[in-house]
């Protein structure tokens, strides 16, 4: 059960931990970075926590993923297009928080079927954050000499 709670953590995880820096221009800069300074936190609080079989440090991390869904939510972003990353991402950490409970769940039932069924819609997750990672670093990175005035 332990090594179950482990490769459900590092798959859940391991996607948040893939967010690099990039450059935006001046007004996009400031919104990019808002979005990236949460991305970057969720991902060191979810690298401390990978190798936890600890089921209590688990659901704390579920709550982390609430927490920082909400903080994502709430930033004041003007950019229409980064307004869709930035609920993306909220989505991504509400679903990662929803998931990692409903994981813990079904291994304190031992419902071993819906843990790993739990599993797959955490990679499917983690293949939704990639994406947004990638096209918001793309998005940023291609207007950086626009946007300079």
């Amino acid at each position: 059960m332990a090594n179950l709670v482990q490769k459900f953590l590092t798959i859940c995880l391991s996607a948040t931990a893939g967010f690099s820096t990039f450059g935006c221009a001046e007004t996009k800069f400031s919104q990019c970075q808002k979005i990236i300074e949460i991305t970057k936190n969720i991902a060191k609080e979810s690298q401390n926590n990978r190798q936890t079989t600890d089921i209590k440090k688990v659901l704390q991390m579920a709550d982390t993923f609430e927490e920082t869904a909400e903080e994502m939510k709430n930033l004041r972003i003007q950019d229409e297009k980064l307004m869709q990353y930035q609920i993306g991402f909220a989505e991504v950490y509400r679903g990662n928080a929803q998931a990692t409970r409903e994981f813990v769940d079904a291994l304190q039932k031992k419902d071993i079927a819906k843990a790993k069924l739990t599993q797959k819609r955490v990679q499917q997750i983690g293949k939704k954050e990639q994406e947004l990672v990638s096209n918001m670093n793309s998005y940023c990175q291609g207007n950086r000499t626009k946007d300079v005035e």
